[in-house]
């Protein structure tokens, strides 16, 4: 019986031994091997069921995935004096888990370094630039542009903008934003290249840009007074165009009036000559008749049933009447 219980023993001390023996890597991580504080052999990359002595050796997992670094929101000074707040983000990954571990011992180690490292250098960058060129990552050209945003009016429709101005502003709206980025990546990756943490630095970027919250509402309020210019100079190129389509709208009318008063006139003097032709050959015809059809005409015109006509007796208008008596 005794026998049997010490078998019993036996099995179960050797499972225990081997099971804390034996440990499994995954695809996606590296692990090294370390003995009473100091690593043994090289980082095991290749993922399957490992061994090391138990009780004796631990294992340090490290990922070989890409990570994240997300920095903490910090406020930042420009070249031109503004505060603003600055969030930025970048990937990273284990490149040498073995010095990773020398140096840092873990990836929060790492990450904690990598915060001092990316922070300051984002600081020390922006700080160097204007809040313009940190914004805009375009070198396209403004006439009228907020501090923030960029929003301006195109220059094909501003053309009341004095050339000057345009030129002025044009050239303080430089967009360094994706320059600077690369700018901080580099100067990161060159950091830790000469620290030797056994990470790389795949890239940063500028999450978020923002106003402190005490120059926020000047900020908006400058915002809504260029705004309103901009607005006021669309309205005045608007009136503009209105005067002017209204002063070819009324020289198009003159024209239009003229001409027609031309061609009413023209057929006018055709049909008065048409007229005097039709006249003269009645009047050759029968003068006397002509004369006749004249004079009732005339007495058509002048003489009503209340009126009264005084006539000489060698009036022509009296020389018919005289032939009724």
């Amino acid at each position: 019986m005794n026998r049997n219980v010490l078998i019993v023993v036996v099995v179960v001390v050797a499972f225990l031994v081997i099971l804390g023996a034996a440990f499994t890597v995954a695809e996606w991580q590296q692990a090294i091997v370390v003995q009473l504080g100091s690593p043994v052999g090289t980082p095991i990359t290749a993922p399957g069921l490992h061994f090391k002595i138990p009780m004796i050796q631990k294992v340090y997992f490290f990922e070989k995935r890409t990570l994240e670094w997300d920095g903490d929101p910090e406020v930042v000074p420009t070249k031109d004096s503004k505060f603003i707040y600055v969030d930025t983000f970048a990937r990273w990954r284990v490149s040498n888990a073995l010095t990773l571990y020398k140096k840092v011992v873990n990836e929060a180690g790492a990450q904690a370094r990598l915060d001092d490292i990316l922070d300051g250098l984002v600081r020390d960058t922006l700080s160097a630039h204007t809040l313009p060129e940190i914004v805009r990552s375009s070198d396209r050209a403004m006439e009228l542009g907020d501090e923030v945003t960029g929003t301006v009016a195109p220059s094909e429709q501003t053309g009341d903008l004095q050339q000057g101005e345009s030129s002025a502003q044009a050239r303080a709206f430089h967009g360094l934003r994706s320059q600077l980025t690369h700018e901080i990546t580099s100067a990161a990756q060159k950091k830790l290249a000469d620290l030797n943490l056994g990470i790389d630095l795949i890239d940063l970027e500028i999450k978020r840009l923002d106003y402190t919250d005490k120059v926020l509402p000047k900020v908006y309020d400058r915002m809504i007074s260029q705004q309103l210019r901009v607005a006021e100079k669309y309205r005045a190129l608007g009136q503009g165009k209105k005067a002017e389509i209204a002063g070819q709208l009324t020289e198009k009318t003159k024209t239009i009036q003229s001409e027609a008063y031309r061609k009413a006139q023209d057929l006018r003097g055709e049909g008065e000559a048409e007229a005097t032709r039709i006249y003269a050959r009645a009047y050759r015809k029968d003068p006397e008749f002509y004369r006749l059809w004249g004079t009732l005409r005339t007495y058509r015109g002048t003489l009503d049933q209340k009126g009264v006509l005084l006539l000489s007796t060698d009036s022509e208008l009296y020389h018919y009447l005289k032939k009724l008596r």
